[in-house]
């Protein structure tokens, strides 16, 4: 194989990806909501006026190039409205506000298709030291046969923040450990340290890549190392402390009284004014501010601890082996010179942070593709590789993610929510095989998140099922197949379903179900026999543990063809007990 065919094909494959970039539509989503909107209302704010201020023409703006408003733009201040900022770290909007300028709609993806191709050309040259000629082979796999290439369609900071960190590890570990080699100067490791700092801003759990960044040196002066690290880190953090006081009167970009804003809500300046900012705040259950005292004061529960540790690692909507799976060529490539064990003790380190100070939601929210908090993680798995390994592996690994990328693959561009409801990157295969992840209470793959029916929680798993006010039946979509999580305070050992018609067919069960048996003969109740609970762990909305059982049922069209099914779900002793006094 020539030496230049694998920089071909990683060149090839990104250039695709700016070309999708600069092809892209990004108005043939329905909306921007959340991060999105504030990060891009944040970028347009320092292209076009120059400063970080959210005032009425920015809002304004953002509706003339959009079309629709801002739902869930996040703004703060620190002193009672009088100057409103945004909710963000500027880091990324400060990054995309030139392609935002050239290109209002597709600039920020053209920013990130740029800042990934960056990262990936830097990390390639960085590990070509080590792994030799199929280098760039191995950052196409870590790239392309992940979701990673995916968040550059999504007006996110993460897949920054990972760029940022692969180009820092790039710079660290681009020397051998061989005392004849030269070490980097001090430029350079101030280089990394500089970005690390913007990382660490950004989201303080990361500042954990420090540790091997300080220890990637060789066997020269390590303690030079350490000072241009150290000077490179302070000079940003200084910087940005400085910045953020200015404006928002805190050390952090969380600092403020912080608010999401909605068309229900009205937004400052344009339905109420500024100086309602604190009666509007008051309004709400809370500043929002994530150093309030006391915020992040939560019971350890190992329970929890233990499922999200496997959802982590296995879920089907966040975990990090389908999703992430080229991580294990870092893996099998390991050596632990220039301290790269440290590497792994960064992403335990972050991971239990999250897992701590978000035990509900480690992975980024309902606008998220897969975990996108690992994403800055990413990298440090590509520089645990310290030898070449075969040729053959990078194809291995791409083979194995296959059945879990395959609709980023064939609709990197298209809206993560398909017209049902469901997470279009989750393949039939991650949904037949992997666990789905029930502690996290941001997952919304269809329709309304969840319900209180007699006595139970219940949350919709598929789409096609919906509530309607006063009534006593959830509808399901005739025809459709039900999945539901269902949960109750106590043990179940079984529960009775009862339909609002009789069935077309008798109804099938699956899940956590382990039998179904008619109750009568009017082919409208039945008993459905419970096996192990499908999990059982404390909730977001209690301390208490929950039962929790995955059902799945079909069959369920009645006879006269209606083309909704209403059924009912409640525990079995209470229809009993009910049935006998009646």
């Amino acid at each position: 194989m020539s030496a230049r065919a694998p920089w071909v094909l990683l060149g090839l494959l990104l250039s695709a990806l700016l070309v999708g970039a600069v092809t892209f539509d990004r108005t043939t989503w329905p909306h921007l909501v959340g991060d999105e909107a504030t990060y891009l209302m944040q970028a347009q704010s320092l292209a076009f006026d120059g400063d970080l201020r959210y005032e009425k023409h920015d809002h304004e703006r953002f509706v003339a190039q959009w079309g629709f408003a801002p739902e869930g733009l996040i703004l703060q201040s620190g002193d009672g409205g009088e100057t409103i900022t945004f909710g963000k770290p500027a880091s990324y909007s400060l990054a995309i506000a030139p392609f935002v300028r050239w290109a209002p709609r597709r600039g920020a993806a053209i920013g990130n298709a740029f800042y990934l191709a960056l990262a990936a050309l830097g990390a390639a040259a960085s590990l070509r030291r080590r792994l030799g000629p199929m280098a760039p082979v191995w950052v196409a796999v870590f790239v392309f046969a992940s979701v990673t290439f995916g968040h550059v369609f999504w007006v996110h900071a993460d897949l920054f923040l990972m760029c940022l960190v692969a180009l820092a590890l790039a710079l660290v570990y681009g020397e051998s450990d061989e005392p004849t080699d030269h070490e980097h100067g001090l430029w350079i490791l101030a280089g990394a340290g500089a970005l690390l700092a913007i990382v660490g801003m950004a989201r303080p759990l990361y500042l954990s890549l420090l540790i091997p960044a300080a220890l990637a040196g060789g066997r020269g002066n390590r303690r030079r190392r350490w000072w241009g690290l150290a000077g490179g880190f302070l000079a940003v953090f200084i910087l940005s402390v400085v910045g953020n006081f200015a404006l928002g009167h805190s050390w952090t970009p969380y600092g403020g009284e912080r608010m999401g804003f909605y068309s229900y809500t009205g937004f400052p300046a344009v339905d109420f004014p500024t100086s309602a900012w604190s009666e509007a705040l008051s309004e709400r259950p809370g500043s929002g501010s994530w150093v309030e005292k006391g915020k992040f004061v939560f019971p350890i529960n190992p329970r929890l601890l233990s499922y999200d540790v496997v959802y982590f690692l296995i879920g089907r909507d966040i975990g990090i082996l389908p999703y992430f799976l080229p991580l294990l060529l870092g893996l099998l490539a390991f050596t632990p010179e220039q301290g790269r064990w440290t590497l792994l003790l960064a992403v335990a380190l972050t991971a239990a942070g999250f897992f701590y100070l978000r035990a509900f939601n480690f992975y980024g929210g309902g606008g998220s593709l897969a975990n996108r908090y690992f994403l800055p993680m990413y990298p440090a798995f590509w520089f645990l590789a310290g030898r070449p390994r075969r040729w053959i592996w990078p194809l291995v690994i791409t083979l194995g993610a296959a059945p879990f990328l395959l609709p980023l693959w064939t609709a990197p561009r298209a809206f993560p929510i398909t017209p049902e409801g469901s997470l279009r990157y989750v393949s039939a295969t991650a949904r037949a095989v992997l666990p789905y992840e029930t502690s996290l209470s941001h997952l919304k793959p269809a329709g309304r998140e969840d319900v209180s029916h007699n006595g139970l929680w219940i949350k919709f798993l598929r789409p096609g099922v919906e509530v309607q006010p006063d009534s006593p039946w959830l509808d399901a979509t005739s025809g459709t197949p039900v999945e539901l999580l269902v949960g109750a305070n106590d043990r179940l050992e079984a529960l009775v379903l009862e339909l609002e018609l009789p069935p077309l067919v008798p109804p099938q069960i699956g899940g956590a179900a382990t039998s179904l048996q008619p109750l009568d003969d009017s082919s409208k109740r039945y008993r459905i026999d419970l096996g192990r609970p499908t999990a059982r762990h404390r909730m977001w909305w209690t301390f208490d543990t929950v039962y929790l059982y995955r059902l799945e049922f079909e069959g369920l069209a009645p006879r006269n063809g209606s083309k909704e099914a209403g059924f009912a779900l409640r525990p079995a002793q209470t229809v009993v007990e009910t049935t006998g006094r009646d």
